[in-house]
């Protein structure tokens, strides 16, 4: 009888340390009572406190600093152009070769604005200066690499629709009823004709 007490016991012993296996020998808080110890930072008040910590403090004012050293720097240079003639006169050309390639440029485009006659399309001329090289399409000018993302080409640093033909003149499809002064009026039923 001995024996099977023992198995009894023994079996019993096993079950109990098979038992506080599962269970945790010191006390754990629940997951979800905890507080994370790192937070995503994708809002506009995570943005907020990088502008107002002490770094964002730290880096506006090296900014304004720097601004502040970059405007003396160009005070300083037109108040010794306004005391050496050599200097202005130096200045002066500058300013009118830049004056005088920027109507070059815009000369080009005279033909948006010519009144050709019966027959004359603008749209012509801008092929033909476009196959010349002297007009460039949107496609054709330099992208800013900063700006693209999320499929853009990037921007341009100029008015893409100054450049197309047809932007002082505009253009009215002649064969469509539609358009022209009555159709504010047609838009809301006061053009029906019974």
């Amino acid at each position: 009888m001995m024996a099977s007490s023992t198995k009894s016991l023994l079996m019993i012993a096993l079950i109990v340390s098979s038992c506080s296996a599962f269970q945790p020998t010191t006390p754990i808080a629940p997951t979800h009572l905890k507080t994370p110890t790192t937070s995503l930072q994708m809002g506009i008040f995570d943005d907020l406190k990088l502008i107002f910590s002490e770094e964002g403090q730290k880096n506006r004012a090296e900014y304004i600093e720097r601004e502040k050293e970059e405007q003396m720097e160009a005070q300083r240079l037109i108040m010794e152009r306004r005391t050496d003639p050599s200097k202005m006169a130096e200045y002066m050309d500058t300013v009118e070769t830049n004056r005088g390639k920027l109507q070059e440029e815009r000369s080009v485009y005279d033909f948006q604005t010519k009144n050709g006659g019966e027959g004359y399309d603008p749209l012509d001329e801008w092929k033909r200066l476009k196959k010349e090289g002297k007009v460039k399409s949107q496609s054709d000018l330099e992208r800013d690499e900063g700006s693209r993302r999320l499929g853009s080409e990037g921007l341009v640093e100029v008015r893409t629709d100054e450049r197309l033909p047809y932007i002082d003149q505009g253009w009215v499809d002649e064969s469509d009823e539609s358009a022209g002064a009555g159709w504010f009026g047609g838009l809301f039923g006061g053009d029906k004709k019974e």
